[in-house]
């Protein structure tokens, strides 16, 4: 009975991470002070990487949905993927992207922008939300 109890605060966190994720794609991921010389690669996170992003939020929203209308853990423990995808995508828009910076225009001090720090925390936040899910399906069988 107490597994029925958190299943709902779950799917409830990997929709508000959802959102969490779109607010982070409208924001700007790359805070830059100085102009970029012409020709110089745009620091922002790339559309590509953006839809990405959004199509993880979607298949976030539909597990939540099942989660919701089976009333079982098990949809919800996919979470964890989507949850990876967009923790994966701004990791490698700080680690790869934003460490160049300085190849491009040293006095233009690139720095990850607001958008990328709501990304990584949605993204962290729905893929232990997934792993909780899972674990309690587990526990469960």
């Amino acid at each position: 009975m107490r597994q029925h109890a958190w299943r709902g605060p779950r799917a409830a966190v990997v929709a508000a991470t959802g959102l969490g994720v779109i607010a982070g794609l409208t924001l700007r991921t790359a805070d830059y002070a100085g102009v970029l010389p012409p020709g110089t690669p745009d620091p922002e996170l790339g559309l590509s990487l953006r839809l990405v992003c959004a199509a993880a939020v979607l298949i976030a929203g539909t597990l939540a949905y099942l989660t919701f209308a089976r009333k079982q853990d098990e949809p919800l423990a996919m979470a964890s993927l989507p949850g990876l995808v967009v923790t994966g995508v701004v990791l490698r828009h700080l680690v790869v992207t934003l460490p160049h910076a300085a190849d491009f225009e040293p006095a233009a001090r690139i720095t990850p922008g607001s958008g990328t720090w709501v990304l990584l925390v949605s993204g962290i936040a729905m893929t232990a939300t997934g792993l909780a899910a899972a674990f309690a399906a587990r526990r469960a069988t």
